[in-house]
C-alpha cells in the first residue's frame, strides 16, 4: 500500500458515538466496568476487562519512550482503552474493519475524560495494519487538519491479530495481520530505549513449542538481539486463558513467566527459565497421612513447576510429580506445602491422603461414598477425578447434599493410575484439605 488515501482516520468524538449506538448498544461485559459498543462476535472474542487493565498496569510508564501507543488490529479498542487510561498516553488503533473501526472509535470516546488534551490526539485508523506509511502518515495528516502540528512517533505496538475460527490448532502464518508483516512494517516507525523497543504481542494460547519458537524468530529477525519473555495467564478454569510475548523494554529478566489472575486483579506470578520435570508410575497406593496436590496446568504449561516446587516445599520434602499432562497436573508429597501468596495462587487442591476407593462414586453408591467422607472428618468434597462427564455434576450434587448437615472440613478426591504386575488399575484418592 504505502498511500495514505488507502486509509481513513476517525476521531474519536460525539458524532462518531452517534453512529456507534445504530450499530451495537454500549454495555459493561461486569458490573463496575465500563462500557463498550460490541456486537456479540465481538464481546465473545474480547478480552476481558481486568485482563486488559492488569496487562496495563504491569508497564512501567517510565520505560515507554515519548509518543502514542499502537494497537494493529485495534478490534473494538478495549485494551487500547486500559492502556490510555493506565500509561497517560495518546492512541492509535487500526482496524481493517470499517464497521468495528466506528465501534472503536466511539468506545475510545465515551472512555475518555472531558477536557483531556492528550485525547485530542486519539485516532482510529480504518486499513491495513501491517501497511505503516500508510497508517501513520493518515494519522499525521489527520491531527495536522485538526490543528496539531506534531508528527508523533510510536512508543508502544500491541497486536493481538485474528486467528481461525478452530483456534484448538492452527498455525502462526494464518493470523491476520500477519505478525511478520506488521513487525517489519512499524520497525522504523518504533521508538527503541536501551531496552529494545516496547512490543507486547497477544498470541493463541493454543500455539505450542514449536509455533513459539516461530514467534520468536519472526521477533528476532526484525529486532536482533532484542530480549523477550513469555507470559502464560490463567484465570483458573484448568486452561491457559491467554499467552502473550512482551518485548524490549517490556521484557522482565527471565524468559517465562506464569500468572495467575483472580476477578479483578493478579492473585500470583512467578518467572523463570523452563525445565522438564519426570513423573513416576505409582506400583502401590500411596501412604495415608502423605499429601496430594494438584496446580493449575498453566504453571506446567509455562515450564516453571520446578521453579514453583522449590519455593513450595522445603528442600529436604520427598515429592514426585503422579501426572502433568492434562487439566490436573498432580504431585504427591511427604510435607504440606510451605504457603505465599505465589506459592498458593497456583495451588488448584492440596490435602493430605485419608482414604482410599477402588470404584469411582456411583450414582446408587453415593450414600455410602458421603458416610465414609463424613468419618474422615471431612463434611465437602470436591469429585476432582475423571467421571462421565453426563453424571458429573449430578453425582457432586448429590454428594453435596448428604454431606450438608455434616460439619467437617473440606476435601478432594483424585484418580490415580496404581501399575501392578496384572496391569493398570485406577485408584481414587481422597484427601482432606
Amino acid at each position: 500500500m504505502g498511500e495514505s488515501s488507502r486509509h481513513t482516520a476517525l476521531n474519536p468524538s460525539a458524532q462518531i458515538v452517534k453512529e456507534a449506538r445504530k450499530r451495537a448498544k454500549a454495555e459493561p461485559a461486569r458490573r463496575g466496568e465500563p462500557s463498550f459498543h460490541m456486537t456479540e462476535d465481538m464481546r465473545r472474542l474480547s478480552t476481558p476487562w481486568f485482563v486488559a487493565l492488569s496487562r496495563a498496569d504491569r508497564i512501567d510508564p517510565n520505560v515507554l519512550p515519548a509518543g502514542v501507543i499502537l494497537d494493529a488490529a485495534a478490534g473494538s479498542g478495549l485494551q487500547l482503552v486500559a492502556y490510555s487510561q493506565v500509561l497517560k498516553r495518546p492512541s492509535l488503533g487500526i482496524e481493517m474493519d470499517g464497521n468495528v473501526a466506528v465501534l472503536c472509535a466511539a468506545n475510545m470516546h465515551i472512555n475518555s475524560e472531558e477536557g483531556d488534551l492528550q485525547r485530542s490526539m486519539d485516532r482510529v485508523v480504518i486499513g491495513d495494519g501491517s501497511d505503516a506509511e500508510g497508517a501513520i502518515t493518515e494519522y499525521w495528516n489527520s491531527l495536522r487538519e485538526a490543528g496539531t502540528r506534531a508528527h508523533p512517533p510510536v512508543a508502544m505496538l500491541h497486536l493481538d491479530p485474528a486467528r481461525p475460527g478452530d483456534a484448538q490448532n492452527h498455525d502462526v502464518d494464518e493470523m491476520e495481520p500477519s505478525l511478520s508483516s506488521v513487525l517489519r512494517g512499524w520497525a522504523d516507525h518504533l521508538q527503541s530505549g536501551p531496552r529494545g523497543p516496547a512490543m507486547l504481542l497477544d498470541l493463541s494460547p493454543r500455539l505450542d513449542e514449536m509455533q513459539q519458537s516461530v514467534v520468536e524468530s519472526i521477533v528476532q529477525t526484525t529486532f536482533p538481539g532484542v530480549n523477550s519473555t513469555w507470559e502464560w495467564l490463567s484465570q483458573g478454569g484448568g486452561r491457559v486463558d491467554r499467552l502473550s510475548l512482551w518485548v524490549g523494554a517490556l521484557a522482565s529478566s527471565e524468559d517465562h513467566r506464569c500468572v495467575r489472575m483472580g476477578t479483578k486483579h493478579v492473585i500470583a506470578s512467578i518467572e523463570g527459565s523452563p525445565s522438564m520435570s519426570d513423573t513416576v508410575e505409582m506400583s502401590k497406593p500411596p501412604p495415608y497421612g502423605a499429601h496430594m496436590t494438584i496446580v493449575d496446568p498453566a504453571l506446567v504449561q509455562s515450564g516453571l513447576q520446578e521453579v514453583w516446587l522449590e519455593r513450595a516445599l522445603r528442600e529436604d520434602s520427598g515429592h514426585s510429580w503422579l501426572r502433568l499432562e492434562g487439566r490436573r497436573p498432580l504431585l504427591i508429597h511427604t510435607d504440606p506445602l510451605i504457603m505465599s501468596e505465589d506459592v498458593e495462587g497456583f495451588v488448584v487442591a492440596t490435602g493430605e491422603i485419608v482414604q482410599h476407593r477402588l470404584r469411582p462414586p456411583e450414582l446408587h453408591t453415593i450414600d455410602q461414598v458421603a458416610a465414609s467422607m463424613a468419618r474422615n472428618g471431612i463434611g465437602k468434597v470436591t469429585l476432582r477425578c475423571n467421571l462421565n462427564p453426563d453424571v458429573h455434576p449430578t453425582l457432586q450434587r448429590r454428594l453435596d447434599r448428604e454431606l450438608r448437615e455434616i460439619d467437617g472440613a473440606r476435601g478432594f478426591m483424585v484418580d490415580i493410575e496404581i501399575e501392578r504386575d496384572s496391569g493398570g488399575q485406577v485408584l481414587y484418592v481422597v484427601c482432606r484439605e
